[in-house]
């Protein structure tokens, strides 16, 4: 684990992003509306990588429709059952599973919201960079998954069958 990280974040077991993939437009009024994504503006497939603080890919989840949310994609994942007491999951604002965590007795770090406030004080602030500068490792590592450019264009729909270990795979 690098140095920075866990003078810090020593019980982080996690760090979990979700990308997304552009598909055919689906045929099917039904299937064109469950895999649009607001997000991307398209219709696409959305996963989620879990990597450890050394920059390691460790999780990798299937593929799911482009509507789903972060957190839906999170608990349908099953990363839960993999997790134990006092974990801590980072993730950013998307992942809304504070209570999900809590339940088995594990946290989660991620960005603080602005709420009611104009701005963060300074200690937010801080703390708020600090999650960004590690975090920015799990962007890498998803990088490094669309550099190989196996999932260049969208993907074809007559494809979408084997798509999970494809995804897998790279």
């Amino acid at each position: 684990m690098p140095r920075q990280f866990y003078s810090e974040n020593r019980d982080c077991r996690v760090i979990v992003d979700c990308t997304e993939f552009p598909i055919q437009k689906p045929n099917s009024p039904a299937e064109q509306q469950m895999t649009f994504s607001f997000y991307k503006n398209t219709n696409t497939l959305k996963g989620m990588i879990g990597i450890m603080p050394s920059g390691t890919i460790s999780f990798i989840s299937p593929l799911y429709c482009g509507s789903i949310s972060d957190k839906e994609l999170f608990i349908k994942s099953q990363l839960m059952d993999l997790l134990e007491p006092n974990d801590v999951v980072m993730a950013d604002k998307g992942f809304q599973i504070e209570q999900e965590l809590q339940k088995i007795s594990c946290k989660l770090k991620c960005p603080k919201f602005l709420k009611d406030c104009i701005q963060f004080d300074a200690s937010d602030g801080i703390e708020n960079c600090k999650i960004s500068n590690v975090r920015v490792t799990v962007e890498r590592a998803i990088s490094r998954i669309k550099i190989y450019k196996y999932f260049e264009g969208p993907i074809p729909y007559t494809s979408l069958h084997n798509i999970n270990s494809i995804f897998f795979i790279t």
